[in-house]
C-alpha cells in the first residue's frame, strides 16, 4: 500500500465497537445451552442487545450485551431495576444464576432477568397520550431510586464535541461524495450549539429511549417498562423529544401539547419555559445524532441524507414546537 492508498483510506471502526451479539456465534450458543439446560429458546429481539427467552419453568430472558458495555455498567443497571421493584413502575427484575450475578461470554457481559408476558401497546393517539403519561411516571420513579447512581454510559453523545467527532467520522469512512451532507450536519451542529448556550435545562434520571417498542401492556391493563440500556442523568427535554420523535409519523407530531400536558400530568414537575424553547433543538438532535453516526454504523450516504432532512424538518417548525 502507498503512502497515498494508505492516507485515504476510510479510517478503521472502533475496537470498542462490535455488532449485536448472533445466537449462531459458538459462544453465544453455548451460553443460551448452559443457561437453557434443554428448554427451548428464541430470539425476541433487540436492536442492540441479544435477547433470548428461555422457556424454563418460570420462563426468562437472557441478554447479551454490545462490546461497549461494561461490567459495572451492567451491575448498576441491575441494582437499579431491583430498586424500581419498590415503586409503581414494573421493569424486569434480574435473576442470580448460582454463583454470579453476570456471565462473560467471548468479549460480552450477559445477564438473566425474569421474562414479563405483554403485548405492544398499538401504535393510535391513545396510546401514545399513555406513553407520555407513563413516561412521566418512570421520571418520578426514577428520581426517587436513583441513587446511587449507575456507572455512565460509553455512547452517550452528551456535548456537541462528541457530535462534531461523530460527523467527521462519518465524512472520512464515505469520502469526499458525503461532503454535502457533511456541510448540513455541521451547519445545524453549528445553529444548535448556539441556541444550547441561551437556555438552562434541568437534567434528571431519565430512560434515555423511550417509545411503544420499549414498553409492553400486560393482562391487566398496565403497563411495563423494558431497556433501560441508556438510563442516565441528562436534559429531562431529551427524554421527551425522544420520545416525541418516535410517534410522530412521517415528520407530522400528533396534537404535541396534548402529550405534553399527559407528561406533565405524572412528571414531578412541569417543563420549563426554557425546556419549551430547546423542544425543537431537542427534536432536530435526535435524528441528526443518527446522521452523524452512519459511519460507525454502518448506514450509507442515502441514510444519512434522510436523517438529515428530518432533522432539518424539526428545526424548521422551532416558531411552532416551542410556544
Amino acid at each position: 500500500m502507498t503512502g497515498i492508498e494508505a492516507s485515504t483510506s476510510p479510517p478503521p471502526l472502533p475496537g470498542w465497537f462490535g455488532p449485536r451479539a448472533s445466537p449462531d456465534d459458538p459462544a453465544v450458543s453455548a451460553l443460551i445451552a448452559r443457561v437453557a439446560r434443554g428448554a427451548g429458546w428464541a430470539d425476541i429481539g433487540g436492536g442492540f442487545n441479544l435477547n433470548v427467552r428461555i422457556d424454563a419453568e418460570p420462563p426468562v430472558v437472557l441478554r447479551v450485551h454490545r462490546p461497549w458495555v461494561r461490567r459495572g455498567r451492567v451491575a448498576g443497571l441491575r441494582r437499579l431495576r431491583e430498586r424500581l421493584q419498590r415503586t409503581q413502575v414494573r421493569v424486569a427484575r434480574p435473576i442470580r444464576i448460582p454463583g454470579c450475578d453476570l456471565l462473560r461470554v467471548a468479549d460480552r457481559w450477559a445477564e438473566i432477568e425474569e421474562f414479563i408476558d405483554h403485548v405492544q401497546p398499538r401504535a393510535d393517539e391513545d396510546s401514545y397520550v399513555r406513553l407520555f403519561e407513563e413516561l412521566g411516571r418512570l421520571h418520578t420513579a426514577l428520581k426517587a431510586v436513583w441513587e446511587p447512581s449507575p456507572p455512565e454510559p460509553l455512547d452517550d453523545h452528551r456535548t456537541f464535541g462528541q457530535l462534531r467527532y461523530s460527523v467527521g467520522f462519518t465524512r472520512r469512512r464515505f469520502g469526499p461524495r458525503s461532503e454535502p451532507v457533511v456541510h448540513r450536519m455541521r451547519q445545524l451542529t453549528g445553529e444548535l450549539s448556539k441556541l444550547r448556550k441561551e437556555v438552562e435545562l434541568p437534567c434528571t434520571p431519565i430512560h434515555g429511549d423511550y417509545k411503544l417498542g420499549n414498553a409492553g401492556e400486560l393482562s391487566d391493563g398496565s403497563w411495563a417498562t423494558f431497556d433501560l440500556d441508556f438510563a442516565r442523568v441528562r436534559e429531562r427535554v431529551y427524554d421527551i423529544a425522544a420520545s416525541l420523535h418516535h410517534v410522530a409519523q412521517d415528520g407530522e407530531l400528533l396534537e404535541p401539547r396534548r402529550l405534553l400536558a399527559a407528561y406533565e400530568g405524572t412528571a414531578p414537575e412541569p417543563l420549563t419555559r426554557d425546556e419549551h424553547r430547546w423542544l425543537p433543538g431537542a427534536l432536530a438532535l435526535i435524528p441528526l445524532h443518527w446522521a452523524a453516526t452512519a459511519g460507525l454504523v454502518g448506514d450509507g450516504i442515502h441514510e444519512a441524507e434522510s436523517a438529515m432532512t428530518a432533522a432539518e424538518a424539526w428545526w424548521s417548525r422551532r416558531a411552532e414546537l416551542s410556544s
